[in-house]
C-alpha cells in the first residue's frame, strides 16, 4: 500500500521536536509494509508565514501527486492528512486528482480551534470534514467533539491515536540514587501551562536532593519569559531546549514526575502517554482528552487547568505516592499496561487494516 502524507508539521535535524508523533506514525507505518511519501512543512516559523507556508505545501503536494499519476508504478492509495484542518484544504483535490480515499487525521486544535477564527475558516473545514472519506480522531474526548461541531456520516468516523514508542520509552531500571526532579516537555507557548506549573512549585516543599527541581524540554516564543518568571520566582530550573525523542525518552526515565499542565483543551496528551510507559508518575489538567488516559490515582493525578493550588496538590499527591514503594509499583504497573495499548506499531497496522477496506472501494468504514 502507498500512502501520500500530507503535514504541516515534521520533524527535522534542526527541529527534532517538531511533530515527532506524526514521523513515529510514518516509520511505523513502514514498518508495517506500507511505502509512505511525505509532504510536509518541517520549520516552526514557518507558521508565522501561513501564506507561504501552505503556497509551498500546496505546490509540493501537486508535484508529488503529479508524479504519482505519471509513473507508471506510483499509484497513490490513499492520501492521508495532518493536521485535519487546515491541511485538509490541500489534501481534499490531492485525493480527488489521485483518484483515492482521503483521511483526514484530527489531533486537538484542528478541530476545537483554528476552524473557528472566522466564518471563511468554519465554513472550509465542514466541507472539509464532509469530503473525508475518512476521519481518524485521537480520543474518544475529540471524536465527540467532531461529531458535536461537524455532525460527519458515524460510518466514517474512529478513533486511533497517533501512538507512541512504547519500546522506546519503556521503563528499566531506576538510575542509581533513584529518580529526581519534575519534567515538562512540550511547546513554550501559554496554552501549555508552564508558568502554571512555575507559579505551582512555589507552593511546596519539594525533596532537597532534586536539583533542578525543574527540567523544561522544548522550544517556543515564550522561553525567555518563563526563563525570567523562574527566576522571579527563586525556581531553580533548567531550560534545556528542543530535544529528540530519544532524549525525551531518557530524560523521563530520569524523572520523578512529568507535568502536563495545559491549560487549553488537549485532543489526547501524548506526552502523558510517554511518561505513564517511562515510569514516571504523571500529574496533568483535567483538559480534554487527558481526562481519558491520566486517570486519578490510578495512572496519573489530575489537577484544574490553570490553578497554581491544584496543580500543586496534585503533585503533592504523586509525592506521597513516591514514598509508599507498594502504591508507587501498582500505579506504575496500571499506567505502563494504559499506555501500551497505544503502541505505534499496533496503531500501525490497525491503520492499514482500516485502509485495506477504504481502497477496496468501502469507504464507510462500518
Amino acid at each position: 500500500m502507498r500512502i501520500l502524507v500530507i503535514s504541516n508539521l515534521y520533524p527535522s535535524e534542526r527541529h527534532p521536536d517538531f511533530g515527532t508523533f506524526i514521523a513515529a506514525r510514518v516509520e511505523a507505518l513502514r514498518r508495517a509494509g506500507a511505502e509512505v511519501q511525505v509532504v510536509a512543512i518541517t520549520r516552526p516559523k514557518a507558521h508565522k508565514e501561513r501564506g507561504r507556508k501552505y503556497a509551498s505545501l500546496v505546490i509540493r503536494a501537486s508535484a508529488a501527486a503529479v508524479g504519482a499519476r505519471v509513473r507508471r508504478t506510483g499509484k497513490i492509495d490513499v492520501v492521508e492528512a495532518h493536521i485535519a484542518f487546515p491541511t485538509g484544504v490541500i489534501a481534499a483535490p490531492i485525493a480527488r486528482f489521485l483518484g483515492c480515499p482521503l483521511v483526514l487525521f484530527a489531533h486537538g486544535s484542528d478541530v476545537i480551534v483554528i476552524p473557528w477564527r472566522s466564518r471563511m475558516s468554519a465554513a472550509m473545514a465542514r466541507r472539509v470534514f464532509g469530503a473525508a472519506d475518512l476521519i481518524l480522531a485521537n480520543s474518544p474526548f475529540l471524536a465527540g467533539e467532531i461529531r458535536r461541531r461537524f455532525n460527519p456520516d458515524p460510518t466514517r468516523l474512529r478513533v486511533l491515536s497517533p501512538g507512541i514508542n512504547y519500546d522506546m520509552f519503556a521503563a528499566g531500571d531506576d538510575p542509581p540514587g533513584g529518580r529526581q526532579g519534575i519534567l515538562f516537555v512540550g511547546r513554550l507557548v501559554p496554552e501549555k501551562g508552564v508558568g502554571v506549573l512555575l507559579e505551582a512549585i512555589t507552593k511546596m516543599a519539594l525533596p532537597p536532593a532534586w536539583n533542578p527541581a525543574l527540567t523544561v524540554a522544548g522550544d517556543g516564543p515564550i522561553r525567555s519569559a518563563l526563563e525570567s518568571r523562574a527566576r522571579e520566582l527563586g525556581v531553580y530550573a533548567t531550560f534545556a531546549g528542543p530535544q529528540t525523542p530519544k532524549q525525551v525518552a531518557d530524560l523521563m526515565r530520569r524523572a520523578a514526575i512529568v507535568v502536563v499542565p495545559s491549560v487549553s483543551q488537549e485532543g489526547l496528551g501524548l506526552v502523558a502517554l510517554e511518561a505513564m510507559a517511562s515510569g514516571a508518575l504523571v500529574v496533568a489538567s483535567r483538559a480534554g482528552g487527558l481526562e481519558e488516559t491520566v486517570l486519578e490515582g490510578s495512572t496519573g493525578f489530575l489537577a484544574l487547568p490553570g490553578d497554581p493550588a491544584s496543580l500543586a496538590a496534585g503533585i503533592q499527591r504523586a509525592l506521597a505516592v513516591l514514598a509508599d514503594p507498594g502504591a508507587l509499583a501498582e500505579l506504575r504497573l496500571t499506567a505502563a499496561n494504559a499506555a501500551r495499548a497505544h503502541d505505534v506499531n499496533a496503531v500501525a497496522r490497525a491503520s492499514l487494516d482500516l485502509y485495506g477496506g477504504l481502497r477496496r472501494g468501502t469507504p464507510h468504514v462500518g
